[in-house]
């Protein structure tokens, strides 16, 4: 997934924040958030737009936007197709076995928890528009719920890499590029470990073999 960005960066420079769109879309619709570094192609898109590759609104837009289309495609999926890819096993199918139950319980009476919330973590708001969808909730709820989530995930990821933009001026006037290259670099292997340790503990445990 790592080795994505520098391609991703490059589309960006040559097309736009329609990468923004696409990626913030696919991220949720057909699971390819697992694969694909969404948060991270917008904060690259919001730090170059800093920068003055082009307009920061125009990367808030497309996040929110293919954010929100990609979460109601995810529940469509998730509502229509949902259980018969459950039942194929796999990684779907046993979350779907261990926690149908609690889940159903989670998304009728906490909608604001298990979508709002749920839109602001990473690799969870990849699996919930599908979960939303396989336990019913109706549809005007879940997308009342996940456009404020949406919106303060796609708000906070744009001004993060907004900031990130201006820091890079202020850190280059004070140690230098090389030194703030350095900086970076390390704050990026920190929070992509970190990214990696959460994932690990969301994995639900493998059965012993034989």
């Amino acid at each position: 997934m790592d080795s994505l960005l520098p391609s991703i960066a490059a589309l960006l420079i040559e097309i736009g924040p329609w990468i923004v769109f696409a990626v913030a879309l696919v991220e949720t619709a057909v699971f390819l958030g697992l694969l694909i570094p969404a948060e991270a192609t917008v904060l690259l898109a919001a730090f170059l737009a800093e920068r003055g590759y082009f307009e920061v609104e125009a990367v808030l837009v497309a996040a929110a936007g293919g954010a929100l289309l990609g979460d109601s495609c995810g529940y469509v999926l998730g509502r229509h197709a949902g259980r018969r890819v459950a039942a194929r096993g796999r990684f779907l199918g046993r979350l779907w076995s261990r926690y149908e139950s609690r889940l159903a319980v989670l998304f009728r009476r906490r909608p604001s928890y298990s979508v709002t919330l749920a839109r602001l973590i990473s690799f969870v708001r990849t699996l919930m528009p599908w979960m939303a969808g396989m336990t019913a909730l109706p549809y005007r709820r879940f997308l009342l719920y996940d456009s404020a989530g949406v919106l303060l995930w796609a708000t906070a990821s744009v001004g993060l890499g907004y900031l990130a933009g201006e820091s890079w001026q202020v850190l280059t006037g004070v140690v230098g590029t090389t030194g703030t290259l350095l900086i970076v670099l390390a704050l990026l292997v920190g929070l992509l470990a970190a990214r990696r340790r959460r994932k690990a503990s969301a994995q639900p445990p493998q059965p012993p073999r034989c």
